[in-house]
C-alpha cells in the first residue's frame, strides 16, 4: 500500500512540479513527459530509501 501511495503523490507533486517550472522558463507543458520523468524518479527514491533503511535496521537475534 505504501507503494501505492508513494506512486500517487509522485505524479501529482510532479505535476505540479513540471507545471511550474515550465511556466517559470517560459516552456511548453508537456504533461506525458512529466508524469514519465516524475514518477520514474520518485520509484528510483522510494527503491533507494526501503534499501537503504533496510541496510541499516540493526539485526535483532532472538
Amino acid at each position: 500500500m505504501k507503494y501505492i501511495v508513494a506512486f500517487v503523490w509522485t505524479f501529482v507533486l510532479g505535476e505540479v512540479l513540471g507545471y511550474i517550472g515550465s511556466a517559470l522558463e517560459s516552456a511548453t507543458y508537456n504533461a506525458t513527459m512529466t508524469s514519465l520523468f516524475s514518477v520514474v524518479i520518485g520509484m528510483i527514491g522510494t527503491i533507494a530509501y526501503v534499501a537503504i533503511s533496510k541496510s541499516a535496521a540493526p539485526h535483532v537475534e532472538k
